[in-house]
């Protein structure tokens, strides 16, 4: 997906964003944020923070960079009451404007399976953070059910290009993270990796923790 018509996309559909991902894709993010260990002082990276549906969940004491691609996005985060300290920059995480090992930790929410180069994204997110960082990722991804899998096939040229529902999120429905995470050759080491399985092929989805493993 290009990044201007994403960024068209989700300006477009900032305002409506949050009540459409708590109708269709309501996940609790305290887990995902409780599982980077965050300690007092600590600099974590939200890579894309969109609305900021993870920033209620990061403690306080903890500094969080949130960067999006869509400033109307970013407009809809800064509206949040956090404990935390945040920092909003608009910024494609596919090239971080950020030096190498800037982060203790990072987090992605519904990210990777939206970028047009998921293994690029995530280099960038590995650059940025230290080495030892964990890595949080919560996201939608292709079923391991055969028969699943064939439905999000059904829907992979709707969810790219029209969007679900229409004109407001674009996905690609065949995110394939078994791929991404253990074919890709990046320097990760996986410590979770739990699956959402669902018959219904547009509530497929992963929580990931990785560790960054770089020397």
């Amino acid at each position: 997906m290009q990044v201007a018509k994403i960024i068209e996309t989700y300006d477009r559909g900032a305002v409506d964003y949050e009540s459409i991902m708590r109708r269709y894709w309501d996940i609790n993010r305290q887990p995902l944020i409780a599982s980077l260990q965050l300690k007092l002082g600590q600099t974590v990276l939200d890579a894309a923070v969109g609305t900021g549906l993870n920033l209620s969940a990061y403690p306080e004491g903890v500094k969080v960079v949130g960067v999006d691609l869509s400033h109307k996005m970013l407009d809809e985060a800064r509206k949040k009451r956090v404990s935390a300290d945040i920092i909003f920059k608009q910024m494609d995480i596919q090239n971080l404007g950020f030096p190498e090992n800037s982060f203790d930790a990072a987090a992605s929410g519904y990210t990777l399976c939206v970028v047009a180069d998921p293994v690029g994204a995530l280099e960038e997110i590995l650059r940025v953070t230290k080495p030892g960082a964990l890595i949080a990722i919560l996201d939608y991804c292709k079923s391991r059910d055969p028969e699943i899998e064939k439905w999000q096939e059904l829907i992979s040229d709707a969810a790219l290009e029209l969007g679900f529902p229409t004109g407001k999120i674009k996905w690609n429905a065949l995110m394939d993270y078994d791929e991404l995470i253990y074919n890709s050759r990046l320097p990760i080491e996986v410590l979770l990796d739990e699956r959402i399985e669902s018959p219904n092929p547009f509530l497929c989805g992963c929580q990931l923790l990785l560790k960054n493993s770089k020397a």
